[in-house]
């Protein structure tokens, strides 16, 4: 198969656009929400849930990273092409927060440079993650993408 043919049935299926500039054509991927949430039902087709799960694997060789839990548009799958990843990073308790917060962003700054998608880290302890309301409450149904004693 051609690349245009593959270009023109990807279209017809409503997953890509083109437009047309000068003689050339521009191809890039559709930006209708049910038809994005059907793309990222497909493994490895997600560009920012790819990075934050590169995210998380790199930090997690920090002994003191309990999990990593996405949230805001890309934990929801409602995130357009070129959003900013939104990722919890849950901390140990005996670990100091200074030291989360500095790693998490120098990693999430070599994740940017490799992959173009910016990673927004917000750390937490778990302590607060265990408390009633706040922040913690709000984060606990995320989805967890990496976490201590599960990884491969």
């Amino acid at each position: 198969m051609t690349t245009w043919r593959a270009v023109k049935e990807l279209k017809k299926a409503r997953l890509v656009d083109t437009r047309r500039i000068g003689n050339s054509v521009a191809v890039s991927i559709t930006d209708d929400p049910v038809m994005l949430r059907t793309l990222r039902s497909i493994p490895d087709t997600d560009p920012q849930r790819a990075a934050a799960k590169a995210f998380a694997e790199e930090l997690s060789v920090h002994p003191w990273l309990a999990e990593c839990r996405l949230f805001g548009t890309v934990g929801r799958g409602e995130h357009r092409p070129g959003e900013e990843v939104d990722v919890a990073i849950v901390y140990d308790d005996g670990a100091p927060e200074e030291e989360a917060k500095r790693v998490s962003g120098e990693v999430a700054e070599a994740v940017r440079a490799r992959t173009n998608v910016t990673i927004i880290p917000l750390c937490i302890s778990s302590r607060e993650m265990g408390r009633r309301g706040g922040l913690g409450s709000e984060l606990r149904d995320k989805e967890k993408i990496w976490e201590r004693g599960k990884d491969k």
